[in-house]
């Protein structure tokens, strides 16, 4: 297996962007602190911390098999497996390579257009994205924070936006063909309104996916809540491991916020993302100590950083995954 020239460039800026957010974190806390905080943890708690990361693998495994029932019987555990799988190569690939790997294994174990299952994973998580915006925005309005009235406004403004343009492309497809038209004409040039047409005529048909019946819908938010529910008790207790206990639904806010920090490319690992983000979220929008956020920070990332990697190795076994053949195709569709 070898990597492509493109990949290689984007995997050395996102390592290069990593250090410097790492550079610029170690400028806002005391190392040795935070080393004498994470001396004096309780590793009993490590352990529920791992079975809540293991808990949102299975339950957004739960929503995938929900998602692709209408189109393929999918086994559950292959389902729980393959997430682990694409979890290690997301968070050694910084590609989004383990995305692309469900999308080939889908359609490679259970014979399904690879094309049709990379856009059914890309809408798995576009659900993600849609249920942080929406819950996000709720939660801004009764946790307190020390984010500007303004942000709430922002979020809610664009939470509705998006779902409207959902709405619109998934359930009035025509009228989702007019409003299309009306912007296409401020576009000048043809090349850019071909562009246009293209994304639009893939999101048209992506989108139509999610063309389910109410209770399905609601179904599958509901599942992507308790997932989100899960992940806030991995930072529950990841505090609680150094002696200090925060508030629950502030942790839940706060890994909506994280969530969407890490739209933006990160290093192998998540090296310098993972701390830039904490300091960013529990210092700055909630006011925690630096120090102490980071501790719980770093304690938190290698804890992850082990579940991974063993977690990561069992699934390959189990599912018989040739990650060497897989990523050869992943890097062609990246």
């Amino acid at each position: 297996m070898t990597f492509s020239k493109s990949t290689i460039i984007k995997i050395l800026i996102n390592t290069l962007i990593g250090l410097a957010l790492i550079f610029i974190w170690m400028r806002f806390v005391d190392i040795g602190q935070i080393i004498n905080t994470i001396s004096k943890i309780r590793p009993i708690y490590l352990l529920l911390v791992s079975a809540f990361i293991f808990l949102s693998l299975v339950i957004r495994a739960l929503r995938l098999r929900v998602f692709l029932a209408p189109y393929k019987k999918v086994l559950f555990k292959d389902l729980v497996f393959l997430n682990g799988v694409a979890l290690m190569l997301n968070f050694l690939i910084p590609i989004r390579a383990g995305d692309i790997a469900k999308g080939v294994y889908l359609g490679s174990r259970y014979d399904l257009p690879v094309g049709r299952s990379l856009v059914w994973i890309f809408l798995d998580r576009f659900i993600d994205f849609i249920v942080t915006l929406v819950l996000g925005s709720l939660l801004l309005t009764v946790v307190a924070s020390q984010l500007p009235q303004n942000f709430t406004l922002i979020l809610v403004t664009v939470s509705l936006a998006l779902l409207s343009v959902v709405y619109l492309m998934v359930f009035q497809v025509r009228l989702a063909g007019l409003v299309f038209g009306f912007f296409k004409n401020f576009l000048i040039l043809n090349s850019l309104k071909r562009y246009f047409t293209n994304i639009y005529d893939f999101f048209l048909d992506s989108f139509q996916i999610l063309k389910r019946t109410p209770q399905d819908l609601f179904l599958l938010f509901f599942i992507t809540v308790l997932a989100y529910a899960s992940d806030a008790f991995v930072w529950y207790f990841t505090f609680y491991a150094i002696g200090q206990i925060q508030d629950y639904f502030r942790l839940y806010l706060a890994q909506l916020l994280s969530s969407l920090i890490y739209l933006i490319p990160a290093a192998p690992g998540y090296v310098g993302s993972a701390e830039a983000s904490g300091l960013l979220v529990f210092t700055g929008v909630f006011g925690i100590d630096a120090n102490l956020a980071s501790s719980m920070t770093v304690l938190f990332h290698i804890t992850l950083a082990v579940f991974v990697l063993v977690f990561g190795i069992i699934s390959v076994y189990f599912l018989k995954f040739d990650v060497s053949g897989v990523l050869k195709k992943v890097f062609r569709k990246a």
